[in-house]
């Protein structure tokens, strides 16, 4: 991933002549979360009605409680770099 933006103390700065690619990529990586953070949604949906039908001990209820904890530690490192999604919880 090409880095488009510079530190300079507290502050972020953009190359003029990069700003459009900057904006395109920051767009990109924002749609990146949003579909992590639905996804993540859409599997606790799936396994709380799995668990509901008896299912937890099913293969397919463990590749989703896997899938949702790989997102999990994916959003656990935004928020370490204090990209705050607000979506940190307990799987």
């Amino acid at each position: 991933m090409k880095r488009y933006t510079i530190p300079e103390g507290e502050r972020w700065r953009v190359v003029p002549e990069e700003l459009e690619d900057a904006i395109a990529q920051l767009a990109r990586f924002e749609t990146a979360c949003e579909q992590l953070l639905a996804e993540q949604e859409e599997l606790s949906t799936q396994l709380e009605a799995m668990k509901r039908e008896g299912k937890q001990k099913s293969a397919r209820f463990r590749e989703l409680l896997g899938r949702k904890l790989v997102n999990q530690q994916l959003l656990v490192r935004l928020e370490f770099c204090g990209i705050g999604t607000g979506a940190v919880q307990n799987p």
